[in-house]
């Protein structure tokens, strides 16, 4: 019996490596493709450690970490190491205990800050470079793979220049962006891996749905919210980009408070499935910027007035007044 077991928790293991490997083989070929496919590397290894344990997912990550030096060199092996195994810890304590939705999040995540800056910190002392050379060598490195990927020499001299403009905005806020970017990657694993696990049957949660549970207390983040909002307005240079790159992530939480909201009021009207998604394509392809801030004030305002509870689906009984 025993060995049955050992053999299928090799399978398995088997199975989700090469899941995981399969950008890394992509990019042999076609280096956008695959490094634009790389964001999806760490679901299959997150889910095998949710579904296991934590250590035997850590070793997987490693092992993954292991081939991505052999193939890419050292530096983007450990990268993947440094930012994927704490992302896939926090899912796995996010899909295992029954906290609310924002609370696994933001421990996620801010493992994963806490862990890249501590190995920004090592680095720094190994290397005998300051945190900020370094800080600015990965920029300047991943505004190069961006350029290639979209072919900027190839580009018309007008189209250029915008793409030069975008670039220099993207490396002014590259921390905002890339905590934004892992607050959604967070939640997006956090949600198929429970849902995958409980059609399994293998754990009593929800999936999907316990995403309509989010939500984000009003003490303290309006204050947070609020000093960040008089930074941006008053401030200068880089104090106003610090203030904009720590509202990224905030913005993205309340995105995700009014992504909830919406829902909740498209089952409130008896919205069909086929219309909800049409509308936010719709949205996202002709206004971006209005869907995206439209679902952060949506979320803002939720956490004032309670949005959910003062329009309560039909036969629920309504908050008292």
């Amino acid at each position: 019996m025993a060995e049955v077991v050992q053999r299928g928790t090799m399978s398995l293991w088997l199975r989700l490596l090469g899941i995981s490997l399969i950008p890394l083989s992509i990019q042999g070929f076609f280096p956008g493709t695959g490094s634009a496919l790389g964001i999806l590397a760490p679901l299959p290894l997150a889910y095998g450690m949710c579904r296991r344990n934590i250590p035997e997912g850590s070793a997987a990550v490693a092992l993954v970490a292991i081939i991505t030096s052999i193939v890419q060199g050292v530096g983007p092996g450990v990268y993947f190491l440094v930012e994927t195994l704490p992302l896939c810890i926090g899912i796995t304590w996010a899909v295992r205990r029954t906290e609310p939705p924002h609370i696994g999040v933001l421990r996620g995540v801010g493992l994963v800050v806490v862990t890249v800056l501590l190995a920004l910190i090592v680095y720094s002392t190994v290397a005998g470079k300051g945190p900020a050379d370094l800080y600015q060598e990965s920029v300047d490195h991943m505004s190069t793979l961006m350029g290639s990927m979209s072919g900027i020499e190839e580009l018309p001299v007008e189209q250029r220049a915008q793409f030069e403009w975008l670039l220099d905005i993207w490396k002014r806020l590259f921390v905002g962006i890339w905590m934004g970017t892992m607050v959604i990657l967070f939640i997006l694993f956090t949600a198929l891996i429970r849902s995958w696990l409980a059609a399994a049957g293998l754990m009593a949660v929800e999936g999907v749905p316990f995403l309509s549970r989010w939500s984000i207390p009003f003490f303290p983040f309006v204050w947070i919210f609020v000093g960040l909002s008089l930074l941006i307005l008053v401030g200068q240079g880089g104090v106003r980009d610090a203030g904009i790159n720590a509202m990224i992530p905030l913005g993205t939480l309340y995105g995700v408070q009014g992504i909830a909201v919406l829902g909740h009021l498209y089952t409130r009207w008896s919205v069909p499935p086929f219309f909800r998604v049409l509308v936010l394509i719709f949205m996202a392809m002709m206004f971006p910027m209005v869907l995206l801030v439209g679902m952060a004030l949506a979320g803002l305002f939720d956490t004032w007035f309670d949005l959910r509870r003062r329009f309560p689906h039909k036969g629920e009984t309504p908050p008292a007044s």
